[in-house]
């Protein structure tokens, strides 16, 4: 059992190199900061969301209002639904944060693994969500030019 463990040690010292775990040890650091920011801020827009709903939907000649083309209710939901979208990478981003430093600190191979592979979630899911933003910007572009050309 010990000579597995040791093995495993000197495994990963020998896959990574010393300036390899410096760059990760302080990616994690920075991640972990950025994914409590994050975290504060989908806070920040839950309770807005909310507040949004009790709070001017009590008011209901503010919800009522002909100048708004919208109900506050419906923006209020918009917010909760980004909040829930915006949670998911951040979430990634935390979890590749506190496994890869947990990992570099313990030398655990498999954790290490798991951490790269929640920063590679982390990277996909951005890209998933900018592909599908570039697309809805694409189809705004093309209705505003058919809108244009019918008016």
């Amino acid at each position: 059992m010990e000579n597995e463990n040791q093995s495993q040690f000197d495994n990963f010292e020998n896959q990574l190199s010393q300036a390899a775990i410096g760059y990760l040890k302080e990616s994690a650091k920075w991640c972990k900061f950025l994914a409590i920011v994050g975290f504060v801020g989908v806070g920040l827009i839950v309770l807005i969301g909310l507040l949004m709903v009790i709070g001017i939907g009590a008011f209901s000649a503010f919800d009522n209002n002909p100048n708004m083309p919208f109900s506050t209710t419906l923006i209020a939901f918009i917010y909760l639904i980004f909040a829930a979208i915006y949670f998911f990478p951040i979430y990634y981003l935390y979890l590749y944060a506190t496994k890869t430093a947990k990992a570099l600190h313990t030398k655990n191979q498999q954790m290490l693994t798991e951490g790269l592979e929640n920063l590679k979630s982390h990277h996909k899911f951005l890209g998933i969500f900018t592909l599908i933003i570039i697309s809805l910007y694409g189809l705004i572009f093309v209705f505003a030019i058919i809108g244009g050309l019918l008016s």
